[in-house]
């Protein structure tokens, strides 16, 4: 199927700048060309009402983007399909795991419906990321592409222990068997617990976790079958260890400029998470607990963000939070926020985090070649961020994505919050 797509300003995330009334035309699913100039439809043939495909003489179909943003499909590379923060029904303490694995499912398909059409899974129980990645590449269902980090691990009684699955270890050799393990059942990261967090009571995020010994072990065995090493590290010590010992992102981080350097050196990527501390509707649902962490490391965290944009980081875009259809959207308004460049955000959700899950020939950008995972916007997200709420029609893998409401289907916040 031919698919061409006219009157759009391109917004190709390439560092290039947009293009206006523009073309850009898909084959099967890749994307074939890319040009400045309108699409001429044949005499007689007019617009599809509400964006909708009209057939053209020889077989392809054409869509009147209407002045729309045509942009790449967005990513969230740090999420918990199956988490739920907060949990007012306690069901990650109550529910059965065939209950978890239905709602981790919905929260990845919601989140392609807005034009999220990458997500990297840093954590989950029973291997679920894994199945529903499986279900989505099957066409089972038609949901995000997937990279998957399976369990977390984390040290005995560490940060994250007892939820979503995540694997309790203790030394070099308990750690090279876990990534085994994870490596065996189809992760394609490994997630590692380095330091403390917001979430889990009892710790300060500044608190170093695991040794570097153990990171090392861990990224030596990834490393071997060519799988990257991702690290939940706030405090500056765990930042640092998890560097030397070769971790390739860092989640969450604060930074200082040994730290910021550190990154460079290693050509690591950095996924702030920054909405965790400066969404200040999403921390006042939190507990006390969680509300102090995250208020105490607001600053310290956003001027960490702003050291790592100067120089030049790498920056990936993760919420961590669900829904993620929601919060991939507040990531974006809270990099900008903290004084991130729109373009910049945009690249960070689309080119960077592709890169980041080592699909960047392929995804991430608009370009002739290129795979056609794309999102279409009604307003310029260059003016104004929050244009990435505005979705109208989203493709993935050069098929079109089904945005009208299902009757009979609830809300998610309805359902689980």
């Amino acid at each position: 199927m031919k698919t061409i797509l006219g009157n759009c300003t391109v917004i190709p995330c390439t560092g290039a700048p947009p293009l206006a009334d523009s073309t850009v035309t898909v084959e099967g699913n890749r994307i074939t060309a890319v040009g400045e100039g309108a699409f001429v439809p044949p005499a007689g043939v007019t617009p599809g009402a509400g964006l909708q495909p009209v057939a053209l003489p020889d077989g392809s179909r054409w869509i009147d983007l209407a002045g729309g943003y045509l942009l790449p499909g967005m990513w969230d590379v740090h999420a918990h399909m199956g988490d739920l923060i907060p949990d007012p029904h306690n069901y990650l303490e109550t529910e059965a795991l065939t209950d978890y694995t239905i709602r981790a499912g919905r929260n990845a398909m919601d989140a392609l419906r807005v034009g999220v059409t990458g997500v990297r899974c840093v954590g989950e129980d029973g291997f679920v990321d894994v199945a529903w990645k499986r279900a989505f590449e099957k066409g089972v269902m038609q949901g995000p592409r997937l990279t998957v980090c399976t369990r977390g691990i984390s040290i005995t009684g560490g940060h994250g222990h007892g939820t979503l699955g995540a694997l309790e270890i203790d030394g070099p050799w308990e750690m090279r068997k876990a990534v085994r393990q994870n490596l065996k059942f189809g992760a394609d990261q490994i997630k590692l617990m380095v330091t403390g967090g917001i979430m889990t009571e009892g710790e300060t995020m500044e608190e170093s976790q695991f040794t570097l010994e153990e990171i090392e072990a861990a990224t030596e065995v990834a490393h071997a079958k060519d799988k990257r090493v991702a690290v939940h590290t706030w405090g500056l010590g765990g930042v640092k260890t998890a560097l030397r010992g070769g971790a390739d992102t860092i989640e969450h981080g604060f930074l200082d400029d040994e730290a910021v350097a550190m990154i460079l050196e290693r050509d690591a990527f950095y996924v702030p998470t920054i909405s965790c501390t400066q969404d200040d509707e999403w921390i006042d649902s939190l507990p006390d607990f969680q509300i102090r962490k995250a208020r105490g490391a607001a600053a310290q965290h956003r001027e960490s963000v702003r050291k790592a944009m100067r120089a030049g980081v790498k920056i990936a875009c993760g919420s961590d939070s669900s829904p993620i259809a929601e919060f991939n959207k507040r990531e974006l308004e809270c990099m900008v926020k903290v004084g991130m460049p729109e373009m910049d955000a945009l690249i960070a959700a689309t080119r960077t985090s592709a890169d980041l899950c080592e699909l960047a020939g392929d995804l991430g950008t608009i370009e002739a070649g290129k795979l056609a995972d794309l999102a279409v916007l009604g307003s310029d997200p260059l003016a104004d961020i929050s244009a990435v709420r505005d979705v109208r029609l989203v493709m993935k893998d050069g098929r079109l994505v089904n945005l009208g409401p299902n009757e009979g289907v609830e809300d998610f916040f309805d359902l689980y919050f």
